[in-house]
């Protein structure tokens, strides 16, 4: 399990990442190999660079549910 205050830190520590996450329509978007390109609204959002597609998506941090195979905790 991984806090998910802690993402912030693994996100800037590592060069790329795996994450899952709920999009808005309920659907689970399951990305293995992604960066983060940029945080905003201290650190509520973030986008993601999904590297195999090319991709860029915004998230907000709360709907993250696992991280590098761990899963999120509030």
């Amino acid at each position: 399990m991984i806090h998910i205050s802690q993402i912030h830190k693994e996100v800037e520590r590592l060069p790329e990442f795996s994450i899952r996450f709920v999009d808005r329509e309920g659907d689970i978007i399951d990305c293995r190999r992604c960066i983060c390109t940029s945080w905003h609204s201290s650190g509520r959002t973030m986008n993601i660079k999904f590297l195999e597609s090319g991709e860029i998506r915004k998230i907000r941090r709360v709907s993250i549910i696992e991280f590098n195979g761990q899963r999120v905790v509030l």
